[in-house]
């Protein structure tokens, strides 16, 4: 059965003609000249985020296509213009999100439990909070699109003695979230038994039997295989037979609040050191990782990688299940190259690799200056047997949108 999704073949299809097209006035522009004004932009501000359009279509649950994401680049979920504010036929898209805490789990099996209640809670906020617009509304409750993802993965990865670099890190996120993905879906399979489906289900993938099993960019088998550890044709039939109350499941937001108020480390990230201090207009909180004193040799931290590799590759391993995009970062270390300067060709190279293996979109461009340290930062904690690295303010306080 072949599994190609077409989505965004009318775009090509206009793109041509438009091209080809010689009473159209148009400008060329060197494609490498292009992507290098992008990549300098990036480096300069730290922004400009992308998003790969045809990966949010082709790997989406819509058959509707998406067009736009979100300020903190998770949010995935079709649109369509309003021209009033009580415009009842117009699209507004909403980020329902909540993070399972993935450095406290002891088996994959505790997904199960842990899937069906997030998924529990946040249909039940679907209908209790209030829309000041009447096409979030309508558009919220119609399609009851979900965003679940992680904290404290860099606690996970600890725990296994796993770094980021490794290709077996990235093998084991795989299998984390299959079984994530997997239980999150049956959760909203068990729900629509109950409360019935969302009223526009039959305007999703999912009810065609098409899950994101289906549609992941297959570049990613090159290091984390084909292998599959759930029924996902048994849960396919359980999906047509009985529908899901949701039109999407999955996204991975920059978590850092959430992760704090749980002394976790931040969403998927690595810390950047034992211990940081998160500032915000409340003041700094100074936070410690997990399990210091029996995991601090197995942490990755993020400055101390050279290069994006391991990192891509998580993030890639993730996005072959969500459903929705991944809030993913590019990071970057002067120290780690000659003269203190990132080459143009490092840039490039995690542009197209984050692009192979499938990445919907990209966030924060970071890069480490070592400025705006203190003093205090520079001490030893008292429970600690060795000084600390000090780290830098964290760029995701900047998204006050976004408060998971």
């Amino acid at each position: 059965m072949s599994w190609t999704i077409t989505n965004n073949d009318q775009f090509d299809e206009l793109y041509l003609r438009y091209e080809n097209d010689n009473t159209i006035s148009k400008k060329t522009v060197p494609a490498m000249e292009l992507f290098t004004n992008l990549l300098k932009e990036r480096a300069e501000t730290g922004r400009i985020y992308i998003m790969n359009i045809d990966h949010c279509n082709s790997h989406s649950s819509f058959q509707d296509s998406v067009k736009m994401s979100n300020l903190c680049q998770e949010i995935t979920l079709p649109t369509d213009p309003i021209q009033t504010l009580d415009d009842s036929k117009g699209e507004i898209a909403l980020c329902i999100l909540s993070a399972i805490n993935v450095g406290n789990l002891r088996e994959l099996d505790d997904l199960k439990n842990l899937c069906d209640l997030t998924v529990r809670a946040l249909d039940e906020i679907i209908d209790y909070q209030r829309y000041p617009v009447i096409a979030a509304e309508l558009s919220t409750k119609a399609r009851r699109s979900l965003g679940i993802g992680y904290i404290g993965l860099a606690h996970y990865l600890a725990k296994k003695n796993l770094h980021y670099r490794d290709v077996e890190a990235s093998q084991a996120v795989n299998r984390l979230t299959e079984a994530f993905q997997y239980y999150l879906i049956r959760a909203s399979v068990q729900l629509a038994q109950e409360k019935g489906r969302c009223s526009a289900f039959d305007r999703t993938k999912y009810a065609q039997g098409i899950l994101p099993v289906h549609t992941y960019k297959h570049d990613v088998d090159e290091f984390l295989g084909t292998d599959l550890h759930y029924d996902w044709e048994a849960l396919r039939k359980e999906v047509l037979a009985h529908g899901m109350r949701h039109s999407t499941l999955s996204a991975q937001m920059p978590s850092e609040s959430s992760s704090v108020v749980s002394n976790e480390t931040n969403g998927i990230e690595p810390p950047r050191a034992y211990m940081s201090t998160k500032k915000s207009k409340k003041g700094p909180l100074k936070q410690i990782v997990p399990q210091y004193g029996s995991l601090k040799n197995a942490y990755t931290f993020l400055w101390d990688e050279g290069v994006n590799e391991g990192y891509i590759r998580i993030v890639s391993a993730m996005q072959k299940y969500f459903d929705q995009a991944i809030s993913g970062n590019w990071s970057y270390n002067p120290k780690h190259y000659e003269n203190g300067e990132v080459p143009m060709s490092v840039m490039f190279k995690d542009l197209l690799t984050t692009y192979k293996y499938g990445w919907k979109t990209s966030y924060y461009h970071n890069t480490y200056d070592a400025k705006g340290e203190d003093e205090d930062n520079i001490v030893a904690a008292s429970m600690m047997v060795q000084p600390v690295v000090p780290q830098p303010a964290d760029n995701a306080e900047a998204c006050e949108a976004c408060t998971i």
